[in-house]
């Protein structure tokens, strides 16, 4: 199994201080890429021999355990767990190789990146990182929004395009006219506007006002600052639209369900976490292009070689 993770993993004498998610995303983790089955009597002799429990506080880890298995069946429940992960009253199995479901290995890998600091500082390479779960998204797209288009419009390594260049592009995409004072609205701190992906609905007619939501990605912890990026206001103004649109925020991180209800009334955006992310991609039986198979396999393996496991 993996170590306990360094975060949210807190001693509980009395009652229960393990954050639930990220009970959760270990136990995932750990039979993606170790172990293939693990019993809830696995989980409490690891949460007793780690301290996280007293040796007297068996009930405890027990209920720490039972809330962990609650948490995967709701996840599975949701479609956001393979349905090769096999959930019995005390053990959990998956028997197949990570490399087979690649999306999901490349989602949780990002996920526990956040828990491990010192493993994760040896791996840190934030615009490769970034750049392949765009790329990820991009592909993820058509399954959570079938029969619409999606564009990645943001900046990239191989791609450092200026706000100027993203609104003249996306001027024809939606048939909108573009401001005629974008230097007035924008600054050099503008950069890409805060957008990454630009998912549109077309129509024959070519008119103004065709539905279309402008995400952001976020694959590190910081996902919460950026829950107010990409601007709907901003981006109006800078297309000269006749509607805002609507705005998102893709991150691989299963997000609870009381953050995402926090994250969506804060930002006005609508939240696509793991859990959706997967769920359109067993849904649609999504499969990654090759070259990006590729890449997201050499990705994972890498960190997979020195994964802190006990």
């Amino acid at each position: 199994m993996l170590e306990i993770p360094k975060k949210n993993f807190s001693r509980s004498v009395n009652v229960n201080n393990v954050r639930i998610v990220t009970l959760a995303d270990w136990l995932e983790a750990s039979l993606l890429f170790g172990e293939t089955e693990i019993s809830k009597s696995d989980v409490v002799d690891v949460l007793i021999e780690e301290q996280i429990c007293d040796g007297g506080a068996q009930d405890l880890a027990n209920e720490i355990a039972d809330l962990g298995w609650a948490e995967i069946r709701l996840r599975q429940s949701w479609g956001g767990i393979s349905p090769n992960l096999t959930i019995s009253a005390n053990r959990l199995t998956f028997a197949a190789d990570w490399r087979e479901d690649p999306i999901r290995a490349f989602l949780v890998m990002l996920s526990i990146l956040q828990l491990y600091p010192e493993w994760s500082e040896k791996h840190q390479d934030f615009s490769v990182q970034g750049d392949l779960f765009e790329r990820v998204a991009e592909e993820i797209c058509p399954g959570l929004l079938p029969g619409w288009t999606t564009v990645r419009a943001g900046w990239s390594p191989d791609n450092a395009v200026s706000i100027d260049l993203i609104v003249t592009d996306l001027c024809e995409r939606l048939n909108t006219l573009g401001s005629l004072r974008l230097d007035d609205w924008t600054s050099d701190a503008t950069k890409d506007g805060g957008l990454d992906l630009v998912c549109y609905r077309e129509f024959a007619d070519s008119r103004e006002a065709t539905p279309t939501y402008f995400l952001q990605c976020a694959s590190g912890t910081n996902w919460r600052n950026k829950i107010h990026t990409p601007c709907a206001i901003s981006w109006m103004k800078y297309l000269d639209a006749a509607v805002q649109p609507s705005t998102g925020i893709v991150a691989p991180f299963v997000i609870s369900t009381e953050e995402m209800r926090h994250a969506g009334l804060s930002g006005q955006i609508t939240v696509f976490d793991r859990i959706r992310l997967l769920h359109a991609t067993y849904d649609n039986n999504i499969l990654l292009s090759d070259p990006l198979k590729q890449d997201v396999i050499a990705w994972v393996h890498q960190r997979a070689q020195d994964i802190p496991t006990i």
